[in-house]
């Protein structure tokens, strides 16, 4: 499956990537940040790799078909404390949407660190690593993560890693998206 995905810098001043992506004749949204709602208008299944709130800002804004979360992560979908918002943001974020756990329809690997319930969705060819991996470095653990698990994480994500092609794209929460085989040269947490 040859995907056409589109990246687009949202929740300022978070600068969140969010990524959108055809499937099957179907709009997905990975992570919609504030603001989104200028580039995509078409209904769209929401995809959410984690629940804090530069992630989950835009879910208003859309016509979600149905939004997808970790079961971990699903109660920061209407928990201002716990996405973050209440602190970081001038409104509150509060999602009162049905919602379907990721794992059920979407390939994904369990990444707790940044969250309890971070995941990694994988295609065939993209990664989606939200705010547990980056190009150049990992996500904090200081805000609802632990440092514990993303000890055991990172240990799984190298394995991961080194078991895909090396011209996957990696497509982190934010930054520049780099290639697999860039990501091991580039980030000191997974030199090969």
């Amino acid at each position: 499956m040859d995907l056409k995905v589109s990246r687009f810098v949202t929740s300022p001043p978070f600068e969140t990537n969010t990524y959108v992506l055809e499937v099957l004749g179907e709009t997905l949204v990975v992570d919609p940040g504030e603001g989104i709602s200028r580039f995509v208008n078409e209904p769209a299944f929401v995809l959410v790799t984690h629940g804090h709130c530069d992630h989950i800002s835009g879910v208003p804004e859309l016509k979600v078909k149905k939004l997808f979360v970790s079961k971990e992560d699903s109660h920061m979908l209407s928990d201002p404390k716990a996405n973050l918002s209440a602190d970081f943001m001038d409104w509150n974020v509060v999602l009162d949407l049905p919602f379907e756990e990721i794992e059920k329809f979407f390939n994904v690997l369990a990444v707790p660190g940044h969250t309890r319930g971070s995941r990694f969705v994988v295609f065939e060819g993209v990664v989606f690593t939200g705010d547990t991996v980056f190009a150049d470095t990992i996500g904090r653990v200081d805000l609802s993560g632990s440092e514990e698990e993303m000890e055991r994480t990172l240990e799984k994500v190298r394995r991961f890693f080194s078991e895909i092609p090396k011209d996957w794209l990696v497509c982190p929460g934010h930054g520049e998206v780099v290639t697999v085989g860039e990501l091991l040269k580039k980030n000191p947490f997974f030199h090969e």
